[in-house]
């Protein structure tokens, strides 16, 4: 096979709908890796949230989390890469959240904090952050009145909230900031009331997506860019499946992703990742 590494999201990609990797998908990843194939998780989660995730991951070794801000080794969370936002710059994001009804969550390397996530502003955690810190494990520092002292380690910064409220905050920063972010607003649990959708704002240092992480880690291991495979569903797979040697969309991708990719797979309760690996293996898929 002529491709060297494949990056892998994780949700709608290698975790089915009950949030596990299947039998098929860990025995498709050995096959790669038994052929050679360098293959890495690499998702929009932080390590704390994805690590009981990949606890049958075969052969763990490193993994870029936090949509490419962090790359790490998967069973320890040792960082061998950070990309941070300008403290000036999260602070300017802060002030625009800071007065919603949601809190402002600050995303940090746990390993140089001491914490995950640093929650401030004037809002509260919603039910839905509450339950996901508590099943994450997550450790929250929380402090209303920040300082650019206190900014200097954000990964991420971002909100969790409805719809409407996710939409025009990041229209906002978008005005304000533009060149010097990325930004992605998506839907994380859908409601027939579009108030009651849940959506996730997440924003980054400028030149920080999937893409950011997977080719600094190719660089590292002397792999060439076309050498990369990228397989992902969501919004934030588009850059690395657009730059990647071959991007392949999950069949429950989005349209966005699909029109992107090179190639598209079974869905993820269907081992899409298994098959697809199977294809590139066979050479089906160049």
């Amino acid at each position: 096979m002529k491709y060297r590494m494949i990056g892998l999201d994780l949700d709608g990609t290698l975790l089915n709908t009950e949030g596990q990797i299947s039998p098929e998908n860990v025995a498709a990843i050995q096959r790669a890796q038994d052929a050679g194939v360098m293959v890495v998780p690499c998702t929009g989660r932080s390590w704390k949230e994805s690590i009981r995730q990949l606890v049958n991951f075969p052969n763990p070794g490193l993994g870029i989390f936090t949509t490419g801000a962090m790359i790490a080794d998967i069973q320890s969370g040792q960082s061998v890469d950070l990309a941070m936002i300008e403290p000036h710059v999260s602070m300017q994001i802060v002030e625009k959240l800071r007065d919603l009804p949601e809190a402002v969550l600050i995303l940090t390397d746990r390993h140089i904090t001491g914490y995950d996530y640093l929650v401030t502003g004037n809002g509260t955690l919603t039910h839905n952050t509450q339950w996901w810190f508590g099943e994450s494990q997550i450790v929250t520092y929380f402090k209303k009145d920040i300082s650019l002292d206190d900014l200097h380690h954000a990964l991420r910064v971002g909100m969790v909230a409805n719809g409407p409220r996710a939409m025009a905050a990041s229209q906002e920063i978008e005005k304000r900031l533009g060149s010097q972010v990325n930004m992605h607003c998506f839907e994380a649990v859908h409601q027939p009331d579009p108030n009651e959708c849940v959506f996730i704002l997440e924003i980054f240092g400028a030149s920080v997506d999937k893409w950011r992480g997977l080719s600094w880690l190719a660089g590292q291991e002397e792999i060439k860019l076309d050498q990369i495979v990228m397989i992902g569903d969501e919004i934030n797979d588009i850059a690395a499946i657009t730059q990647a040697g071959c991007g392949i969309a999950m069949g429950n991708a989005i349209d966005a992703v699909k029109a992107a990719a090179n190639h598209q797979t079974l869905s993820h309760d269907e081992h899409g990742v298994a098959y697809a690996i199977d294809q590139l293996l066979a050479g089906q898929w160049g």
